[in-house]
């Protein structure tokens, strides 16, 4: 009892309890938990972390009816110490000299400097993503007579504030530039796929706590890039980063579930290879989990070897950008240094056109 009481008063569980996405995911398990025990494993973590607060307040509500809290004060100091104590116990006992970390350890300096360039990033993003919501909406929407849309002047006068307009490449700023409601559907859904770096970068910078597998992350969200831009001080003031070995698991989930999608898409036909060794390799692993329902990755609430085309595909390329953009992510961690020049381009150049 003791243990999941100190979950209280830890922020990463009520950052998870409270997010949101917590509970969609747990929808998500719900709607399998009949075939599936990974998510019948799932519900139940999740039910067992919304109870603490409950069995918290059970266990205070008894202590009071039963006097036994007079003893508390004496009790939390003794619980405290005897926490640290085996904390303490815990630490290894370094004699011989130990080996260099695997994976490289940033000073205090470069994880500032680094984490200011990714904020600098994120807010690229961020402004491009939502121009790109706004120029969405106004191709689908008729605006009342009268109404003035500022969307080019006000993420234009962001970008200035914040440093970062003189860093955006050309074709960037060009199309920022670009009086409201101009840009064509080819430039607005070209923009909107940087949705998931920028969701990636949330969570690189701690404002997004947790970072779900890409099956459970397959649809974009405006929002994301809306509710960070009105906080860019606080956002470029942070000191909160991920570390490097945390990015490379990322990376090396999102490159499985992509070799999981390829080896689907390719063994349907939606993927042409001249490779026979290719093909074989993609027939075996879809024939070895396709229908398992307790084995075979999930898209959504459908196993991959059940989804359709278009899901199929989509998560495959979903993946794929996740592996390489965390991949190009780890490499900038690991060299410890900010990129020089120019961020690269959010816009394709054809998209310009």
């Amino acid at each position: 009892m003791y243990p999941s009481f100190l979950l209280l008063f830890r922020k990463s569980y009520w950052r998870m309890l409270l997010r949101k996405a917590t509970w969609a995911e747990a929808w998500q398990s719900v709607t399998r938990v009949h075939k599936d025990r990974r998510a019948r494993q799932h519900v139940w973590r999740v039910v067992m972390l919304a109870l603490i607060p409950m069995l918290a307040l059970a266990y205070a509500a008894w202590l009071i009816g039963s006097g036994a809290w007079i003893i508390l004060p004496f009790l939390v100091p003794l619980l405290w110490w005897r926490s640290r104590q085996a904390k303490a116990d815990n630490q290894p006992l370094h004699i011989a000299p130990q080996p260099d970390p695997v994976h490289r350890v940033l000073t205090d300096t470069e994880k500032l400097s680094l984490r200011r360039y990714f904020a600098d990033l994120a807010l690229l993003y961020a402004g491009m993503v939502a121009r790109a919501g706004s120029e969405g909406f106004l191709k689908e929407k008729v605006l009342p007579k009268g109404a003035e849309v500022t969307s080019r002047r006000k993420y234009m006068e962001l970008m200035k504030s914040a440093g970062i307009w003189d860093r955006m490449a050309s074709v960037d700023r060009e199309a920022m530039m670009m009086a409201d409601g101009h840009w064509d559907w080819a430039r607005i859904n070209q923009v909107a796929l940087a949705l998931e770096p920028l969701r990636l970068l949330r969570w690189l910078l701690q404002i997004d706590y947790y970072l779900p597998l890409v099956g459970q992350q397959l649809k974009g969200d405006y929002a994301i890039a809306y509710t960070l831009l009105p906080a860019v001080d606080k956002l470029l003031a942070g000191t909160e980063l991920a570390d490097i070995e945390s990015v490379r698991m990322g990376r090396e989930a999102a490159d499985v579930f992509f070799q999981r999608c390829l080896a689907e898409g390719i063994s349907r036909g939606y993927y042409e290879t001249t490779d026979d060794a290719a093909r074989a390799w993609a027939k075996s692993v879809a024939g070895s989990l396709g229908g398992r329902q307790h084995e075979d990755f999930v898209l959504g609430g459908k196993l991959v070897s059940e989804a359709s085309e278009d899901e199929v595909m989509w998560a495959t390329s979903l993946s794929r950008r996740r592996a390489g953009f965390l991949g190009l992510v780890a490499e900038v961690m690991e060299s410890g240094k900010v990129p020089e020049g120019n961020f690269f381009a959010v816009c394709l150049e054809e998209a310009s056109s």
